[in-house]
């Protein structure tokens, strides 16, 4: 039994360079030897202190001694930040603290990983470097390469984050330019009036020239991931982990309002497929639920309330109420524990269950098509086209006009929380627009439960030479409340590769199929319900709006409006592809 709690701050690590790294540890005050869990952070370990799963009080009275790290170039650690070094010598670092950490007399050498976000990035290239006492890492919203997911889609790239991203990385920026003489009182003036209220700093354009950004050291990192954010074609197989190199254990974690819900599953099966030993590839996790980037403890996200159930869901396993599903992950793996952990934990929304299932994807999954059809069509009723499991005859092509100076409003979605509210929100007024296209199932006889990775086929035309794709599925209630659950974008020039050097500009008024992914969900649609696809080309803004110049994104002060046309006949049969699990399965 822990009875106290030691804490040392600023421990100082040396790397193979020389290079200085320091981490707060927090440890039971005691002779023993404890497992350890590490988290390194660019965000200031100490305001990481509370983590959503394991704050370090309550993870070290359960046994474990916790670490967080401040990465290398980032407040109390010595040396130079620059984009991408997780993947490099930021692994280097990762291994290094690791085998310091085994090395300490308190340290029963097995090391674990947990961290949100950014954190759960720097885990991946770690264990690839095999470090011999890390044990098991728990990622929580991780991608699945060095990439964002979107850019995996060739979607465009997730402007509120990314601005808001760049003013908290400005900050400690700016208080290294400040020790070393400079002036940084605009650049502080700037990143708290960003804070403070975004509007300007969203709207700013062109992008490159963002007075919220003009600062050295801040303006090099705006410009590099918004110009980078689609991927070089010289990462090459470098584009995902490479699970081969992975040898432990991982407890993927995410919820289905994240940025990476298809990167969670991507890494799930990665691992089962080409994971380092066959040891790794049979013990892979995930843990999903109806949660937003990296929150995990509201029951009500957006404006639906999935009940009590959606947060104390990780309190799972027979006879032991209140151990967390992280816990239990560290005792099986970190200190030899006999505990059943399912593969896959996570949770039905509409139905508000949680579920349990060894394979993925879900055995008995039916991958059905829902055809798109025109607002012209004889079935039309209050001005939408029809979604309907019957292909279309030759009907008409839809159209609107999109304007990037007047985009469509970001209403809820899988987004991070900057200036947008992430979840499942009604959309009714955004529906009203001229500029959203809605598709709409007849009610539905029976329940309907969409489960797995949904995909949309979209044929459709533009008079510009590059331009956006949105969609949206919704759940329409029976007072006509319309619930966004999962959403997509394309960028055009991306249809055929995401590689920015291989991007191809659209020919205006070419038809082109537009795969547009829409993550990974699982939500039942209720009886009396109606399922719903809107279709647009902007969500403003959580994503950079496409100017429909066929520049750089950055370039840009004013954009030209574009006509798009939805086609719904032959060849050219837009349909929306969903993996439904029969009911027979739940019954």
């Amino acid at each position: 039994m822990i009875n106290s709690i030691r804490i040392d701050r600023n421990v100082p690590m040396e790397m193979r360079d020389g290079t200085i790294l320091r981490a707060d540890i927090h440890r039971p005050d005691d002779n023993g030897k404890h497992p350890v869990i590490l988290t390194r952070t660019p965000y200031d370990k100490i305001l990481r202190k509370d983590n959503t799963f394991m704050n370090p009080i309550d993870t070290v009275f359960a046994g474990y001694i916790r670490v967080i790290q401040d990465i290398r170039g980032r407040f109390a650690s010595d040396g130079e930040y620059y984009l991408g070094e997780h993947v490099t010598i930021g692994a280097q670092d990762a291994y290094d603290t690791i085998e310091w950490l085994a090395s300490q007399p308190w340290c029963d050498g097995n090391v674990g990983m947990i961290g949100t976000s950014y954190e759960g990035s720097l885990q991946w290239p770690t264990a690839m470097t095999n470090p011999p006492h890390l044990k098991a890492i728990a990622p929580d919203v991780g991608p699945c390469g060095p990439v964002f997911e979107q850019a995996l889609m060739g979607g465009p790239p997730y402007l509120a984050f990314l601005a808001y991203w760049t003013l908290q990385v400005g900050s400690d920026i700016a208080d290294k330019l400040e020790k070393e003489g400079e002036d940084v009182s605009k650049m502080r003036q700037m990143i708290a009036r960003g804070f403070d209220d975004g509007t300007e700093m969203l709207n700013s354009l062109p992008l490159k020239d963002n007075p919220y950004f003009d600062f050295n050291g801040i303006r090099e990192i705006w410009n590099g991931i918004v110009l980078n954010f689609n991927p070089p074609t010289d990462l090459g197989d470098n584009l995902y982990w490479d699970y081969s190199q992975v040898k432990v254990p991982v407890l993927n974690v995410c919820g289905w309002f994240d940025i990476s819900t298809w990167s969670t599953f991507k890494n799930f099966s990665g691992m089962r497929d080409k994971g380092g030993s066959e040891f790794a590839r049979q013990h892979q996790h995930i843990f999903m639920g109806p949660w937003k980037h990296g929150a995990q403890s509201d029951t009500y996200l957006g404006e639906m309330d999935f009940g009590f159930h959606s947060f104390v869901g990780f309190n799972i396993g027979p006879g032991s109420p209140g151990y967390s599903h992280h816990l239990a992950f560290f005792d099986k793996y970190l200190r030899g524990k006999d505990i059943e952990l399912p593969a896959l934990l996570y949770f039905t929304m509409g139905e508000n269950r949680w579920h349990t299932a060894e394979e993925w994807p879900l055995p008995g999954t039916e991958q059905q098509r829902f055809f798109l059809h025109s607002k012209g069509h004889a079935n039309t009723t209050n001005g939408d086209g029809v979604l309907s499991r019957g292909e279309p005859a030759d009907e008409s092509p839809d159209n609107y006009v999109y304007d990037p100076m007047n985009p469509v409003p970001t209403t809820g979605g899988r987004h991070i929380y900057f200036a947008v509210i992430p979840g499942p929100r009604d959309q009714v007024h955004v529906e009203r627009r001229s500029d959203v296209l809605c598709y709409t199932s007849p009610e539905l006889r029976d329940d309907v439960e969409v489960t797995g990775e949904i995909k949309l086929h979209l044929f459709a035309a533009t008079s510009a030479r590059d331009t956006d794709f949105t969609a949206q599925l919704i759940d329409v209630f029976p007072d006509g409340r319309a619930y966004n659950m999962a959403h997509g974008v394309m960028r055009a020039r991306f249809r055929k590769s995401i590689y920015q050097e291989k991007a191809e500009l659209v020919t205006p008024g070419e038809v082109n199929e537009y795969l547009i992914g829409l993550g990974v969900t699982s939500h039942l649609f209720r009886k009396g319900h109606r399922i719903r696809l809107d279709i647009s080309s902007s969500s403003f803004p959580a994503w950079v709006r496409n100017m429909n110049t066929g520049n750089p994104p950055n370039e840009d002060a004013e954009g030209v409006p574009a006509t798009q046309t939805v086609y719904h006949e032959g060849e050219f049969a837009s349909y929306i592809e969903m993996p439904v699990i029969p009911r027979k399965w739940r019954t």
